[in-house]
């Protein structure tokens, strides 16, 4: 297991359960105990976690600019990031145009949709998306232009912020750093700005975020979650989270681990779209 695996697991572990022993961490993880002092070294030295005797726990409120280097962002809740891209590729229909924002969880979507080899228009303004979009024959790849944000695959500013303003896309996903507060944030003003132009230019806009996205406020907001149509997320996804996009009239659609999925609510109007792969949770 590759270090970035082993730190996304215990952070996985650690938001879960709070805090927890190395000892306990060594068996979780399956490696030595002084393996695992030296990750929790580095993700203290990084702002993840505090470090507590004989032990860790996760930090209390990470900084709304902190987010994670993207070889571990992109092992964070894997299983739930590829089911949450498998069953938003579901939604397309051949002959569409989608655009493909920068994210770990949409690149998933971007992999489900190669193996489907549906015709469809895609473009995107990540580096990395696009170099798995590209080996499908059956996808029209247009590449948004922009300066490489350091640290990342992502692509911001002009000319790709200036030709999302002239095109009219069927569905765009959009990966998110928060979903908090009924919100959408990000850490960065310029990646913000590409999102919210994403979702302008998009008939249907769906946000891919796993459950982590509901915890704390990023930096900079993108646009409320009743400018999105649908969100798709895991079932560690919060009561009052379901309650709150319900109520703001957004279909959400939870998946589990396995690659089923459930409908919690459609829109306002009641069309239910794709019949649900399992029973269907009801919100009151």
């Amino acid at each position: 297991m590759i270090a970035a695996q082993r730190r996304a697991l215990i952070l996985e572990h650690l938001r879960r359960h709070g805090a927890d022993s190395i000892i306990a961490l060594s068996r979780t993880v399956g490696v030595s105990p002084s393996t695992i002092r030296r990750d929790l070294d580095f993700l203290t030295d990084s702002g993840y976690i505090a470090r507590s005797h004989g032990g860790a726990m996760v930090s209390d409120g990470l900084r709304t600019t902190f987010e994670p280097p993207r070889e571990i962002g992109s092992q964070m809740a894997h299983a739930a990031k590829t089911a949450i891209g498998a069953r938003a590729v579901e939604l397309l229909e051949a002959g569409q145009s989608v655009v493909f924002d920068s994210s770990s969880t949409v690149l998933e979507a971007a992999k489900a949709a190669v193996a489907r080899k549906l015709r469809l228009t895609v473009c995107t303004n990540d580096i990395g998306t696009a170099a798995v979009l590209a080996e499908s024959e059956a996808l029209q790849l247009v590449v948004l232009g922009g300066t490489n944000r350091v640290g990342s695959l992502t692509l911001i500013g002009d000319p790709g912020l200036s030709f999302l303003e002239r095109i009219h896309a069927d569905i765009a996903f959009i990966g998110i750093h928060s979903l908090f507060g009924a919100r959408l944030s990000e850490t960065s003003i310029d990646v913000a700005a590409m999102k919210r132009r994403m979702i302008a230019s998009a008939t249907r806009a769906i946000v891919l975020a796993d459950s982590s996205k509901f915890r704390y406020p990023a930096f900079c907001d993108v646009a409320p979650i009743s400018d999105i149509d649908v969100i798709i997320t895991d079932g560690d996804v919060g009561d009052q989270d379901r309650r709150a996009i319900i109520e703001a009239g957004v279909e959400l659609i939870v998946v589990n681990d396995r690659k089923s999925a459930i409908s919690d609510q459609t829109r306002a109007g009641g069309h239910t779209g794709d019949p649900p792969q399992a029973d269907p949770i009801t919100d009151h």
